[in-house]
């Protein structure tokens, strides 16, 4: 096995197919399997670690973590930061896990044959208990339909981890305004045709393929005008990916 320490690391990783939550093998073993000194893997540990690939129970071992990527969409960063940066209380509802046919970009992103269903997770963040996020999660046909058992798993973001890559994620979105539909003013307690915030975000593996898209819309009056504008930079850590063409009419 050649490469750096931790390339040999991912590299044990992968041929093993290990996923979020597996415990690696205890230092010794697989140093010796690595054909690394200890501290050499320490340091590839390390290294990991401060990815966010790797994580540490004191006592009790190393163990695969939630890329990075699938970290940022839960309530640890992104939007939940957003509301208590506004001096609000966060709170979260999973509303709907559902299947339904994605809008036209979305399918084609994600290789979705047309007029197929696909699953959907569909979240509220609420801001001092008041609707002010809605997010749809929409899966590739590649995430097989138990990660949306509820029975099983709580988090069905969690449930995709294995299916996407461990190691070169990444997260890319476009922002815009647009207006709210029926639908989606009932979710958010404001008037139909009212002003939102919209963003489209992709989640990039590092082979290439998108496991994820997600759309959300965020009511602007309950966040600052200034921490409204930081959102993709803070929820997304990414660029525009759509063309102008995708943009909701």
């Amino acid at each position: 096995m050649s490469g750096t320490a931790a390339e040999r690391v991912m590299q044990y990783i992968r041929q093993q197919k290990l996923v979020a939550g597996d415990r690696l093998p205890a230092e010794i073993d697989i140093s010796r399997m690595l054909g690394l000194s200890r501290n050499s893997l320490r340091e590839a540990y390390a290294d990991l670690m401060a990815k966010g690939l790797l994580k540490n129970k004191h006592g009790v071992g190393t163990f695969i973590a939630n890329p990075p990527i699938l970290n940022a969409l839960t309530g640890s960063a992104g939007f939940w930061n957003l509301i208590e940066n506004a001096g609000m209380k966060a709170s979260f509802r999973e509303i709907q896990r559902d299947q339904v046919i994605a809008p036209k970009e979305i399918a084609v992103i994600l290789g979705l044959a047309a007029e197929k269903p696909t699953h959907r997770l569909r979240w509220l963040f609420l801001a001092n208990n008041q609707p002010c996020i809605l997010v749809d999660h929409f899966l590739a046909r590649s995430v097989p339909p138990g990660a949306f058992n509820q029975s099983t798993e709580h988090d069905a973001l969690a449930a995709i981890a294995p299916f996407t890559v461990i190691d070169g994620a990444s997260l890319s979105t476009r922002t815009s305004a647009i207006n709210a539909t029926a639908d989606v003013a009932e979710l958010l307690e404001v008037s139909e045709g009212d002003a939102l915030l919209w963003s489209t975000a992709l989640v990039h593996s590092g082979n290439g393929s998108v496991p994820l898209a997600s759309r959300s819309w965020m009511v602007p009056q309950l966040l600052a005008s200034h921490q409204m504008m930081a959102l993709a930079p803070v929820h997304f850590q990414g660029s525009s990916a759509l063309s102008p063409e995708d943009e909701p009419k």
